[in-house]
């Protein structure tokens, strides 16, 4: 691209910002919410949403009055990103086996123009019933990345006693005891070694590891270690937390010294990690959707159940924008559109989809008092982007008619019948667990027939919020 055409896109990028016509919205969640699943069905919809197939976003205003005329993929105006990957993911939800895409590894972006009527308002009169164009920037980005935001505000030794409190969590992993027992060993006032160093950061990266993967846990830092990319075997990937005892006198170790180096290596990964990405991303949203998998949580256990809780906590702190809010002082940040959005509700029977809602915000609450400040809407909703069950009922001996989900089980593709459980509308106490009796199942794409579209659960809503003021 030449340089004359760079600054036309950008000039014209401005102009549509200047009239309101241009919207980043980012996308994240926590490990399993199937997030690159909803942002294809999300694209797949509006792209179909033609005024002759409004019936499938019903409550999508600009479909539900006829005004939406086209959307269609256009160039993303950001070189230095990976492009959405769009057409792979839509192939493996739709091919003779449909499947599940791959979970999200990196930033990435995908620009939609929506073409659409205006509202007979000060645009409707401006255009004078031409139509209007909104430009749609879809940015997705691991859940892993917000998670590291609280070590923006801690040091070192704050940042290593904050991990070893999890240490309940961690002893669960098989990886636990080489990690513990390799620092222990450490002089933290002794020389450094990039060797040493590094094989004992590959420890606590496999603990990590395991602790998201296999265990189900959600909080891990540094995040890039989980997803590390170009940084695999950087130096600045290679640091851990020392034990609260062996950081006692710690001013008095020398420069070259393994508490020192550690030390440095932390702040680096601050500064040059986690701090770039809120300032060359975090400051351009507009709006944000955070996607939330209740279930397997629930499935897992409390320990996993109050580690997500306490995950989604750390991610509102992100959107806090009071005068005193961290991001406020360093980005200025502008998101004015929140949405907290548990997933998969089509896993659950209908008359539960309420209680999971009603669960999601009990979840949220110790962090909810950022919803009134500086204007941002906050939003929960209970939704299924991709509906793989149909709802059912059987007759039980025992309590009469009960409503089930009907679909093909993941693991082997066979068709199952489930009535999953009850989902609480409040934090679960002590004996709640002790009686849990979730059968929450992982259940595979529906498999389409030509001409067949997804099933959804409320994501005409979910656009309605995000993008309906922009479509007046």
């Amino acid at each position: 691209m030449s340089h004359w055409q760079q600054l036309k896109n950008k000039a014209l990028e401005l102009t549509y910002r200047t009239a309101d016509q241009h919207v980043r919205l980012a996308v994240t969640g926590l490990a399993g919410a199937g997030k690159t699943a909803f942002i294809t069905a999300i694209i797949n919809k509006l792209i179909n949403a033609s005024p002759e197939h409004a019936s499938q976003l019903p409550l999508f205003t600009v479909c539900l009055e006829h005004r939406l005329l086209e959307t269609k993929r256009v160039l993303q105006p950001d070189l230095q990103l990976a492009s959405f990957a769009y057409d792979a993911a839509l192939a493996q939800l739709t091919g003779e086996q449909a499947q599940w895409p791959a979970s999200t590894t990196n930033i990435s972006e995908l620009r939609l123009a929506i073409k659409y009527r205006p509202k007979q308002g000060f645009r409707g009169r401006l255009l004078n019933g031409a139509s209007a164009t909104l430009l749609l920037d879809i940015v997705d980005y691991p859940g892993e990345w917000l998670l590291d935001l609280p070590m923006l505000e801690q040091d070192y030794q704050q940042w290593c006693r904050t991990i070893w409190a999890t240490v309940t969590n961690l002893s669960r992993s098989p990886f636990y005891d080489e990690f513990k027992a390799s620092v222990m060993a450490l002089q933290p006032a002794a020389d450094a070694s990039d060797e040493l160093l590094a094989t004992i950061a590959n420890h606590y990266q496999r603990l990590l590891q395991d602790m998201v993967q296999q265990q189900g846990f959600y909080l891990a830092q540094p995040g890039r270690m989980l997803l590390p990319g170009d940084l695999a075997g950087a130096p600045i990937l290679s640091f851990f937390p020392l034990l609260p005892e062996q950081l006692t006198a710690a001013d008095a170790f020398g420069r070259n010294s393994i508490y020192q180096i550690l030390e440095h290596r932390y702040q680096e990964y601050v500064a040059k990690v986690v701090r770039p990405f809120y300032h060359d991303y975090f400051a351009g949203f507009d709006r944000q959707l955070v996607l939330v998998d209740c279930f397997t949580a629930l499935n897992r256990g409390k320990a996993q159940f109050d580690d997500m809780t306490k995950a989604l906590n750390a991610i509102t702190q992100s959107f806090r924008f009071g005068r005193r809010s961290l991001l406020r002082r360093l980005f200025a940040p502008k998101i004015d559109r929140l949405l907290f959005a548990a997933s998969k509700v089509d896993q659950i029977t209908r008359d539960q989809q309420g209680n999971v809602l009603a669960l999601l915000n009990a979840i949220l609450a110790p962090g909810r008092n950022f919803a009134d400040s500086a204007g941002c809407a906050v939003e929960t909703m209970a939704v299924s982007a991709i509906r793989a069950t149909k709802p059912g009922m059987v007759r039980d001996s025992e309590y009469g008619e009960q409503e089930v989900v009907v679909g093909n089980r993941l693991s082997d593709r066979q068709p199952v019948t489930l009535y999953p459980g009850q989902v609480p509308r409040q934090l679960p106490d002590a004996v709640f667990w002790q009686q849990q009796g979730f059968r929450f199942c992982d259940f595979a794409p529906p498999q389409l027939q030509p001409g067949q579209t997804f099933e959804h659960i409320r994501l005409d809503y979910l656009l309605n919020f995000l993008l309906g003021d922009k479509l007046q």
